[in-house]
């Protein structure tokens, strides 16, 4: 066996670091590259305690630059947002901090105090707190000593009690996914039809050809677009057709010549929204899609490949989906990527969704409130209760989901797609959407359960007895009762024993004593047209008060146990011997 030799490595390199978090002049100033390509300024310099700001402000940046190599903006700005608010406290509470000295385990738990009486519920009030105690850890770590051992000891959890749970979020009704797929639809046809593929040019919008020199005008703002991708407000062109439209009254708004060439947010918005309801995609997953996200083309189905930021160590997942015309994911996904095809060639992006906006054209990287505005107006679309639709996209994955759990009959094992059962059950089945599926199934089950305790016996051995004289002797050692042969008339469940059973006579359909023979069904068919005829004179609820229960018993239950040559046998002697309803018991008919 050879020996071993020292480990050696690359000397480091003098090239300078492209690191996510880059300082600006000020220490409290720096830029944050996000995951859009551009920078957010993140500007520390105006708050309070201006000598405490600037010890933490480095402990801020390299929170920040653990989010990632490419953190998502919003989630900088939140986080900088939830930072801000122990400076708040500060201030209310008129508290002056020279520098992370001044840190004190008082000073975090009346922090935490404060936040229960301005923060809202308790699980916000931990993130705020979080914000705090996740910079303050950095401190422990590269400036030891800077903290007292008894604030280290106190960053060790978050805040006491309970951390609180948050409300779930719901998925949309039935009806409201529906509205919003035909929606959908209609907006996508619609830019499908409206915009130019390949080398085309969209035909002129109304009352534009009815100005020759308006038209001449309009050519040189779509020559100007076909050769840059977009024309602006400020341009010579666009100003001398926006000024002659406005005098002769024809909508030469910027967005009118853009409209014929690039998906808009209303387009963006109908995609995600059909996107999400037919695949369950993340919204965050959908909007970041590339270009050539489809993988694996194959007997009707294709994958859409998409990157999944929390799933740390295997963000890349691919999902199959049907693929097909444009009613399937797949060709949905094929007639985006041809919509925005042009877009990409002029703005050199990867990504899917390359849309033009009032600020030109851009990838698509918020889930875009105006377009989703706009679209629920343009389609009328309401809630529940008749009123606006207020959309969340991220509420569409839920539909997905209540859907897939309604047609799955709640069997988690096939409900539980992409997900562990006990995450499918936590966050997507136990949502208020589907609380009146569960309902039911809980009723029913416990009227299963009642049913296999009380249910009558039955006894289809005994020999017939439909051609006896009406008034047969009873078995020997059983009492004949009207619906049953009873085995204990004195020992009834109902009373003490030595008692007489006092229940009504159709208390013997629930009872343990009793056993319905072949020979009671005259009796129990005549007892169940006089309960149909009933339904006619009392009302519903008084009548399922008094008979429902018979009725399922004699018509689910017992009835059906018999041959159906015996049932037919005794309507055959009711018909022939006259209308034993004549001999009910009289509590049958009692008011």
């Amino acid at each position: 066996m050879s020996r071993g030799r020292r480990a050696t490595f690359p000397p480091q390199s003098d090239a300078p670091d492209k690191s996510t978090v880059t300082a600006v002049a000020d220490p409290r100033r720096f830029a944050v590259r996000v995951d859009t390509g551009g920078e957010i300024i993140v500007d520390l310099s105006s708050w309070s305690n201006p000598s405490f700001v600037a010890e933490i402000a480095p402990l801020v940046r390299e929170r920040i630059r653990q989010m990632g190599p490419t953190p998502i903006g919003r989630s900088v700005q939140r986080n900088v947002l939830n930072l801000r608010r122990f400076w708040s406290f500060l201030d209310d509470r008129k508290i002056v901090l020279h520098g992370l000295g001044d840190i004190t385990v008082e000073l975090i738990n009346d922090y935490e105090a404060w936040l229960e009486q301005n923060a809202g519920n308790r699980l916000f009030q931990r993130h705020l707190l979080a914000a705090l105690i996740s910079v303050l850890r950095i401190a422990v770590e590269d400036r030891p000593g800077a903290l007292t051992p008894d604030v280290v000891s106190r960053l060790r959890y978050l805040g006491h009690g309970d951390s609180g749970g948050s409300r779930p979020r719901d998925a949309y009704s039935s009806g409201i996914a529906e509205a919003l797929r035909a929606a959908a639809r209609a907006q996508i046809v619609e830019a499908r039809q409206r915009i130019a593929l390949g080398d085309d040019v969209p035909l002129p919008p109304p009352g534009v050809d009815v100005c020759t020199r308006l038209r001449a005008h309009y050519d040189v703002v779509i020559a100007e677009i076909v050769r840059s991708g977009q024309i602006e407000t400020r341009h010579p062109a666009f100003k001398r057709f926006k000024n002659l439209g406005a005098y002769r009254h024809v909508d030469c708004r910027i967005e009118v010549p853009h409209r014929g060439f690039h998906l808009t947010p209303i387009d963006l918005a109908a995609f995600l929204a059909l996107l999400s309801l037919e695949t369950g995609m993340e919204m965050e997953c959908l909007i970041r899609l590339k270009a050539d996200c489809l993988r694996n083309p194959t007997r009707g189905y294709v994958e859409i490949e998409y990157y999944k930021r929390r799933a740390r160590g295997s963000e890349w997942k691919r999902l199959r989906v049907r693929d097909g015309s444009s009613a399937t994911p797949g060709g949905l996904v094929r007639m985006a990527i041809a919509l925005t095809e042009r877009a990409r060639r002029h703005t050199g992006s990867d990504r899917l969704w390359v849309l033009w906006t009032i600020d030109g054209l851009r990838p698509a990287n918020e889930e875009g409130g105006q377009g989703i505005a706009t679209f629920v107006d343009r389609y009328h679309l309401v809630d529940d209760d008749g009123a606006p639709l207020r959309l969340r996209l991220s509420r569409l994955r839920k539909t997905h989901k209540a859907e897939w759990y309604r047609r799955t009959n709640g069997q988690l094992e096939q409900f539980a797609v992409g997900h562990s059962i006990g995450v499918a059950a936590r966050h997507y089945a136990d949502i208020p959407a589907l609380r009146h599926v569960h309902e039911q199934t809980v009723a029913e089950a416990f009227h299963d359960a009642l049913d296999a305790a009380l249910k009558p016996s039955i006894d289809t051995s005994e020999p017939g007895h439909l051609v006896a004289e009406p008034h047969d002797p009873p078995v020997t050692d059983k009492q004949d009762v009207w619906l049953a042969r009873c085995g204990g008339f004195y020992e009834s469940p109902f009373t003490e024993a030595g008692k007489p059973c006092p229940t009504p006579f159709w208390g013997c359909l629930e009872c343990e004593n009793a056993v319905i023979t072949e020979r009671k069904l005259p009796a129990l068919i005549a007892f169940q047209s006089f309960m149909a005829d009933q339904r006619a004179v009392l009302d519903a609820g008084e009548w399922s008060i008094k008979f429902g229960r018979p009725w399922h018993r004699v018509t689910k239950q017992i009835l059906s146990a018999f041959a159906p040559q015996a049932v037919e046998a005794a309507r055959a002697r009711i018909g022939a011997e006259g209308p034993l309803v004549l001999y009910l018991p009289v509590e049958a008919t009692a008011q």
